[in-house]
């Protein structure tokens, strides 16, 4: 097991990369080496709500989960039939794995997880509701549209498989979709807007109540 053992021991170069670079294994480079410069304990304390403790904790887990410090959305996807085995897990586990991975890379490398992880447990409602958008629109292109909103919810359905109830026909998740699309589209543009998303939301008492549930304590 890999531990972080102070502040001044990086964590090793594969965890950390911008788009385009490389990962190192087993000590041999791929031919686009580059350089990647290294993140101490104490800067991904920075960068996030977590004490010291907290990452070095949320590090061992990642590494028992993927050995090379990445997550691809096959191990993702994993993770999410071993949490839901009814169920279709591979629409959603796939929304998830978009919204972390925040630099297109086609993995998800340990201060994604980490500063994700940290917004949805320790962040403020406008941080926590900034990342919840991106869920919908991880494009950032600022609206979302019925079709993705229709998308997004059936996929949350089908994750719980046989097991979701109340169980939904076809129409009625239809219905559902469009009783939540005209609640969140001001003006009746025919899309959502952030803007409208965000008030939306902040004010209705039974959605904030839900994120400022998130708060969690982690193992130190």
């Amino acid at each position: 097991m890999f531990n972080i053992p102070s502040d001044n021991v990086a964590i090793p170069k594969s965890t950390f990369y911008p788009r385009h670079s490389f990962v190192i294994r087993n000590r041999r480079p791929t031919m686009y080496q580059a350089w990647v410069p290294r993140l101490s304990l104490q800067k991904v304390v920075e960068q996030t709500h977590f004490s010291k403790n907290e990452v070095r904790a949320i590090y061992r887990a990642f590494k028992e989960t993927s050995p090379n410090a990445v997550i691809n959305k096959e191990i993702l996807r994993e993770k999410f039939n071993e949490l839901f085995p009814q169920g279709d897990i591979e629409h959603y586990s796939d929304l998830l794995f978009d919204t972390f991975d925040s630099d297109r890379s086609g993995t998800i490398n340990f201060l994604e997880f980490v500063k994700a992880l940290s917004v949805l447990c320790r962040g403020t409602l406008d941080e926590k509701l900034e990342w919840l958008y991106r869920l919908y629109d991880p494009k950032n292109t600022g609206e979302v549209t019925l079709h993705r909103l229709y998308y997004v919810i059936t996929s949350m359905d089908d994750l719980m498989g046989r097991r979701a109830r109340p169980v939904y026909t076809a129409e009625q998740k239809a219905l559902r979709a469009n009783l939540i699309f005209q609640k969140f589209d001001v003006g009746r543009k025919g899309r959502i807007t952030k803007e409208d998303f965000m008030r939306i939301c902040k004010s209705d008492r039974v959605i904030c109540q839900s994120i400022s549930a998130l708060y969690t304590i982690l193992p130190g």
